[in-house]
């Protein structure tokens, strides 16, 4: 039998080791939204979180829904505001947006096909933990006559405020956005032609916008207005486990490190692919502790990194349950990220917020650069964090795996002297 080289045997062993979590985990969530009538039956269509700075456990997550609006939800799942102002097809939040008086808000915007374009909102924190009111509501939507099916806000390397919005005929649209006179005004910066979308998420860190493209896969652009148009393919649907495409998310452990996560509809699956590596990772279910009622047809997400009070000290998965059985229509189901974390063999990385721990409101991620490591010795994250200096780029290689594949180098040597 013809000896393997040690350049193949550590080829074969790392391909092994990275594809041996091929199944779904399942992680379980422990909250879900109760929807009123106004707000069940199928209909959201995309969540996002807003992080109240006075206090996190009093957070809110806003639902987009494409019969009647946005809707408000407290982590405890009950039903806090209703906005009935037509529909709404996506939302997003950005903290820090400058008011009049030298004051800053969370901005919200919703893509709402009613009123053919995007429409900007601010969170009050001071209303009963969180009030959403429309800013300037005299005014026409942002890029008026547009209908948009999408929208993500970020941050420019310059400091500025931009959105994206996936339009609903195809391709991206990227905006500037400038406070103006008690509003906000959107000026378009680029175009960018990527087909259908239906999810988009911007990585500060690395200056990319990735983009679920609608019977295609996962794609990267540059996130910046002088970046170009031409993107790159991260996966093809059939490929790295992706069946289907939705929603996607970004989970900042630090910040460099942390995860993409990518809804699989057709799959009833989260597919995770490494922040640094973009290499697959796993995938997992949502489900209840039975295995029950588990996340179906899921048409949005939010991973964040940070705490959220006492129920959520290692951040928060949010995930939209196209198909719930318990409410009799579609929901929102929550669970701590430790929950995800542990799921997977070894344990995906878990943020540990510094200890003050500071918000602007919006969902862009302050986990620090600090990563706990889920073990024997710190079963949920609660200390023990390492300096992410190390340069890991926490792949699903495991351990063990890496262990049998230094043993084996080190005997397929030994051999090689003793001949």
């Amino acid at each position: 039998m013809r000896n393997l080289s040690l350049s193949t045997l550590t080829a074969v062993l790392v391909s092994t080791a990275a594809g041996a979590q091929t199944a779904p985990v399942q992680a379980p969530y422990t909250v879900q939204t109760q929807p009123g009538a106004r707000s069940g039956g199928g209909t959201v269509n995309d969540v996002a979180l807003w992080v109240n700075p006075a206090n996190r456990a009093d957070s809110r997550l806003i639902t987009a829904d494409q019969n009647n609006g946005l809707f408000t939800y407290a982590l405890d799942g009950g039903e806090v505001q209703a906005l009935t102002e037509g529909t709404a097809a996506s939302v997003d939040v950005l903290g820090g947006f400058p008011l009049a008086g030298g004051a800053s808000a969370a901005l919200v915007l919703s893509a709402n096909p009613t009123l053919s374009g995007l429409v900007p909102y601010v969170m009050d924190a001071t209303a009963d933990g969180g009030g959403l009111t429309r800013l300037s509501p005299t005014a026409a939507p942002l890029d008026v006559g547009v209908t948009y099916g999408t929208v993500r806000m970020a941050r420019g390397a310059d400091g500025t405020i931009q959105a994206f919005g996936g339009l609903a005929a195809g391709g991206i649209r990227q905006f500037l956005l400038t406070p103006t006179d008690g509003g906000v005004t959107a000026t378009p910066l680029r175009d960018i032609p990527a087909g259908a979308v239906l999810g988009l998420a911007v990585d500060p860190a690395y200056r990319a916008l990735y983009v679920a493209q609608q019977g295609q896969g996962l794609y990267r652009y540059g996130a910046d207005a002088d970046a170009g148009t031409l993107g790159t393919q991260v996966v093809g649907l059939g490929d790295g486990g992706l069946s289907s495409v939705g929603r996607i998310a970004l989970y900042e452990a630090s910040g460099v490190d942390g995860y993409l996560v990518a809804s699989d509809p057709n799959a009833n699956t989260f597919v995770v692919f490494d922040r640094r590596t973009l290499g697959r990772v796993g995938s997992f279910q949502l489900v209840q502790d039975a295995g029950t009622d588990g996340v179906e047809q899921s048409r949005g997400l939010v991973a964040f990194s940070g705490a959220l009070g006492s129920a959520f000290p290692e951040g928060l998965f949010v995930a939209h349950d196209g198909v719930s059985s318990s409410t009799l229509g579609d929901n929102l189901k929550l669970t701590s990220w430790g929950n995800v974390a542990r799921a997977f063999s070894p344990p995906l990385t878990i943020a540990q917020q510094p200890s003050d721990g500071g918000t602007d409101g919006g969902t862009g991620q302050d986990g620090g650069n600090v990563v706990v490591r889920p073990g024997p010795d710190n079963p949920i994250g609660g200390g023990g964090g390492e300096d992410e200096d190390s340069g890991c780029g926490c792949t699903s290689t495991s351990v063990p795996a890496v262990a049998t594949l230094g043993l084996l180098a080190m005997a397929l040597l030994g051999r090689r002297r003793r001949n």
